[in-house]
């Protein structure tokens, strides 16, 4: 049987994550070891073309329409992805990247030409969920920066925007309530929010 101290870490991980997947994935794929190679990991995402085209080049800047060309090319969604991440991190250009990727080489052997390691990776992540969720929740990029930098990950992160825009309160403070020995259910409570109302909420957006 599970202690209370452990039913609410499970707790806490599973809110988290109804509000990462209101993200649109984006940050699930985030979370993904880039170092590791798995086959047929990339099918666990499912995403259209289009809207993979769309999300890389949002979050990496790169042409839509050379992603595409990949795309039909049948580079998969995880090669480009990684190509992309590898590029912002190792300094050099998308094609560079993904052209270092071949039949006869893993991830880790392109991250080792380019000399990536998981600290410029992890920065890089950072940058980009702190973009989403400065967009999701009308809250400022260096704010969530912050917090990044202070060592909070992005799933409390992304649940303390959630309630700081519900409760009209500044996500630091918000943050601040979370402790060890409580969840973000807890937290909602004190901020007089509804936490079955937020869930639902989540529900109707993720099916729409």
């Amino acid at each position: 049987m599970l202690s209370a101290k452990s039913r609410k870490t499970i707790a806490g991980l599973a809110a988290g994550a109804f509000i990462l997947a209101g993200l649109g994935g984006a940050l699930a794929v985030q979370a993904e070891s880039v170092f590791k190679e798995r086959p047929g990991h990339h099918q666990c995402y499912q995403i259209k073309p289009e809207q993979a085209a769309e999300r890389l080049s949002a979050d990496f800047g790169i042409d839509k329409s050379l992603i595409q060309k990949y795309q039909e090319q049948g580079r998969t969604f995880k090669d480009l992805h990684r190509a992309a991440l590898f590029a912002k991190a190792g300094d050099t250009s998308f094609e560079d990247a993904l052209a270092l990727k071949n039949d006869n080489n893993t991830w880790k052997d392109v991250a080792r030409t380019l000399n990536i390691d998981k600290a410029k990776v992890k920065t890089v992540r950072q940058e980009i969920a702190a973009k989403h969720i400065a967009q999701r929740f009308n809250i400022a990029q260096t704010d969530i920066k912050s917090l990044f930098d202070q060592g909070y990950h992005s799933r409390d992160i992304a649940m303390a925007g959630k309630l700081a825009v519900k409760s009209d309160t500044s996500i630091q403070d918000v943050i601040l309530l979370k402790k060890v020995n409580n969840t973000w259910k807890d937290v909602a409570t004190d901020l007089g929010v509804d936490w079955q109302a937020l869930k639902k909420e989540h529900r109707n957006t993720s099916t729409n």
